[in-house]
């Protein structure tokens, strides 16, 4: 499942703005990776951001913005 697919809806509740542009960033440049003709790795693309999303998402529990 590609991380657009995973973040959307409910999932997306728990972000703060600086994720929601991270996000929207790596969507865009997940699209322009795949549509480079350079060899790209999505899983391990996908990986990395659902990694700092959940750090992310993890420091706004605690009171970071």
């Amino acid at each position: 499942m590609a991380l657009s697919e995973q973040t959307t809806g409910s999932s997306r509740e728990g972000l703060g703005g600086s994720a929601e542009e991270f996000l929207n960033y790596c969507n865009a440049e997940r699209e322009r990776r795949l549509n480079s003709g350079e060899p790209f790795d999505q899983a391990a693309f996908d990986e990395a951001v659902e990694m700092v999303l959940a750090r992310l998402r993890a420091l706004a529990e605690e009171g970071w913005t």
